[in-house]
């Protein structure tokens, strides 16, 4: 049996890559739709907050996106930008236990306050 031709194939990873280092934005919104669904989980497994889980998706596309240069191959994409998510989501989780360990002082709220008012 013949194979078609004109049935689209999937873009490979590597070639998605080399099309956002190529400026191509269409390449780089095909990678987000393969991997949305995915780095959401990830972070959402993490963080057990969808809107963080948002955050941390975007903010590995970020970093993906400016560090690509650093993807060498030897992995899977999916592997690197998982990796990625995964050290953002633990960064946030660091970030609260120090927020959660400050103790509330009333007084510097208090100070803040006054010091917005005009004088």
């Amino acid at each position: 049996m013949a194979r078609n031709s004109a049935l689209p194939t999937e873009e490979s990873d590597v070639e998605l890559v080399h099309g956002i280092a190529a400026d191509d934005h269409a390449a780089f919104e095909r990678l987000m739709r393969r991997y949305n669904g995915r780095l959401f989980r990830v972070g959402r497994g993490i963080l057990k907050d969808d809107a963080e889980a948002e955050d941390v998706m975007q903010e590995t596309y970020v970093r993906a996106f400016t560090h690509l240069g650093q993807f060498r191959g030897d992995a899977l994409l999916s592997t690197w930008l998982t990796r990625i998510a995964v050290h953002e989501a633990f960064a946030r989780v660091r970030r609260r236990r120090r927020l959660a360990a400050l103790p509330p002082d009333d007084n510097d709220v208090e100070t803040l306050l006054m010091a917005d008012r005009p004088k």
